[in-house]
């Protein structure tokens, strides 16, 4: 099955929508192993799945993936720049998504969302500098004190220091 394939088979042809959510999260997960085509789709997968778990519950790696893709395409929304560019079977596969509807166009709002999933799982496994790291590329630093506690303030705060 190609990867067109499989994002056809995220759309309207399944008509159980918990069925079409997991499906969508599994292939977020999959997406981490061939990550390199440019295209993001452990962070597009994430998203339109409207998963309601835990980004967490698939693991640290996977949680680091989608927090650098977040940083990368927030990145690139906000600086209004193109990504690196594409392959033609990447290229291909995208038109073969606008045919279905499907765009990977997502807003900033949606992105610091998406954002804060990974924030609060980086802070309780004490990775306190890729949660301080992913606020600021989401411009959502202000944030910081909302997620810190007694025993995250502290580490935070020398992160932030140095």
């Amino acid at each position: 099955m190609t990867h067109s394939d499989h994002s056809s088979l995220t759309t309207s042809t399944l008509v159980n929508a918990n069925i079409q959510s997991l499906l969508a999260s599994i292939l977020s997960v999959l997406a981490m192993t061939y990550s390199d085509n440019g295209k993001r789709d452990t962070l597009y997968y994430r998203l339109i799945s409207k998963s309601t778990e835990d980004a967490g519950d698939w693991g640290h790696e996977y949680v680091r993936h989608l927090a650098a893709e977040i940083g990368t395409e927030y990145s690139h929304l906000t600086e209004g720049t193109e990504p690196k560019e594409k392959d033609e079977k990447a290229k291909e596969e995208e038109a073969v998504e606008e045919q279905h509807g499907e765009s990977r166009t997502f807003t900033a709002e949606i992105l610091q969302k998406a954002a804060e999933d990974c924030v609060g799982f980086f802070l309780s496994h004490n990775a306190e500098a890729d949660a301080v790291d992913l606020l600021m590329e989401v411009e959502r630093i202000e944030e910081l004190p909302k997620w810190t506690d007694d025993e995250t303030y502290a580490r935070v705060c020398q992160y932030l220091v140095r």
